[in-house]
């Protein structure tokens, strides 16, 4: 339990909601009793969306071919094209998170943070294909010491307002590294090469950092 609390993102990625809440649940305290239970349940509501769960894939740790799920969610889509016309990448997998999901996101492999795109868009509902060619959204390029290559893109909501990376360009990561976080409703595309076969299909619940995405052939 103590972890659950020190550990908490909230403090960190969500310190300005939790001020403003707790402010808020203070004033209902005294002048409006209404205004208290609202905060207050927003505020326990905060803290359960910002938690942060230790997670590792055993599979990944034993074979190096293994791409980690980057995200909670259920997988919305799935798509191939032999001729790497998706953005030249020749596969998709799509994850929707839903509010109560864990919003961390995590590397898929190990490898070295190619390129970080960020790119302003609209707040349509994450679930739509459109959103991920159209909503706000930051994308990573990982490469691996072999020179092959992802990409996964963190796509923001109606709800989700903002998109955290804390990465930088250059830096090397383990497969399973928590690289950033999604506020609240969102999505998560990981571009791949025809070379992964995959282990997922649509309709599947999945857990980001635990659940094998696919392997390297």
């Amino acid at each position: 339990m103590l972890t659950f609390i020190t550990s908490n993102l909230l403090w960190t990625q969500g310190f300005y909601i939790a001020a403003v809440l707790i402010v808020c649940t203070v004033l209902g305290y005294f002048l409006f009793r209404p205004l208290l239970y609202v905060s207050l349940g927003l505020f326990l509501f905060s803290f359960y969306f910002f938690r942060n769960p230790e997670r590792e894939c055993l599979e990944a740790k034993r074979d190096a071919s293994v791409l980690i799920c980057p995200s909670d969610g259920v997988v919305v889509d799935v798509q191939f094209d032999k001729d790497n016309k998706l953005e030249g990448y020749a596969q998709k997998v799509s994850i929707f998170l839903s509010p109560i999901d864990v919003h961390v996101n995590w590397t898929p492999m190990a490898g070295t943070i190619q390129d970080i795109i960020y790119k302003t868009g609209t707040f349509s509902m994450a679930f739509l294909p459109k959103s991920s060619e159209f909503n706000e959204r930051n994308d990573i390029v990982i490469a691996d010491e072999q020179g092959k290559t992802i990409l996964v893109r963190q796509i923001a909501g109606t709800v989700a307002r903002r998109i955290c990376c804390w990465v930088p360009k250059g830096q090397s990561v383990p497969a399973g590294y928590k690289y950033g976080m999604i506020r609240f409703g969102s999505r998560v595309d990981i571009l791949m090469p025809a070379e992964v076969i995959l282990a997922v299909g649509v309709g599947q619940r999945v857990v980001g950092g635990q659940t094998v995405l696919g392997r390297w052939q």
